[in-house]
């Protein structure tokens, strides 16, 4: 049985976590939970390993969001009109939910190999939720499980990181990536990782790039600025994209995907 809540006001006190999402993100992080908006991610949420906190669906919509749910998680109902006024923005999404947020694991954690792919990704000072779900949503279709979480990046649980993953991030395994020049070769001196930083200058062009039997990190880097000198020089490989027409570079998300494509297309797994 599901347990069905219809409420009439949005200044119900039980709604404070889905309250204007867009103006205060920060209070959902803060608060032990995310949020994840659609059908689409909600179901995603539901097949993860992830608890259910609670849903808040359009009123008239409670019979789908009770297939994504089981137990007493409590499905909240409330006009369409009341939601918008709740949310902060015209919402069309027909239901949200609230799950408990994960920790993230300890780098020293990641094992690649053995059970798990051979190729992981690091980011580093990707601040953009949409680019960091663009990449997110790469990696999981490139069967890359594992991503580091380096300093000044995205919160991977923002609502618009999960949309834009399509909740590919509530199936990946995260990592956190303090001190990546230090730690990243750690894994290269003492478990004989193989870390691939991406570049502009200096670099073998990808196509010319040749994987091996090492598992292998693909790091990159803020879009403005790159990998820091320190993680390069710590780095096994650089690799570039040859580009033409005068383009010097891409939208990281876009870049990373092409990296992420050819090197998953030569590493074991």
């Amino acid at each position: 049985m599901t347990n069905i809540i219809r409420i009439e006001n949005s200044r119900d006190p039980r709604l404070a976590v889905y309250r204007q999402m867009r103006a205060n993100p920060a209070d959902v992080s803060g608060s032990g939970c995310f949020v994840v908006e659609g059908r689409w991610c909600v179901q995603r949420l539901a097949q993860s390993q992830h608890e259910i906190l609670s849903l808040l669906v359009e009123r008239g919509r409670e019979a789908i969001a009770s297939e994504c749910v089981q137990g007493q998680t409590p499905i909240y109902s409330l006009p369409g009109d009341q939601v918008r006024d709740l949310v902060g923005f015209d919402f069309h999404r027909g239901m949200i939910a609230c799950g408990a947020r994960p920790t993230i694991q300890a780098f020293d954690q990641l094992r690649l190999g053995t059970d798990r792919p051979n190729l992981a990704l690091a980011v580093l000072g990707v601040d953009q939720t949409e680019n960091l779900g663009s990449m997110m949503r790469s990696a999981a279709a490139l069967g890359v499980r594992d991503v580091l979480i380096g300093p000044r990046t995205a919160d991977p649980f923002a609502r618009r990181t999960v949309r834009v993953s399509m909740a590919a991030v509530l199936h990946q395994t995260l990592y956190s990536l303090d001190d990546p020049a230090d730690q990243l070769k750690s894994l290269v001196d003492e478990q004989g990782y193989r870390t691939v930083v991406t570049t502009l200058g200096h670099a073998v062009p990808l196509n010319q790039f040749a994987p091996d039997d090492r598992p292998m990190i693909l790091v990159v880097g803020n879009e403005a600025e790159g990998v820091s000198a320190e993680v390069e020089r710590a780095a096994t490989d650089r690799v570039t994209i040859p580009m033409k027409l005068g383009t010097d570079s891409l939208n990281v998300a876009v870049a990373t995907a092409i990296f992420l494509y050819q090197l998953a297309s030569g590493v074991r797994n």
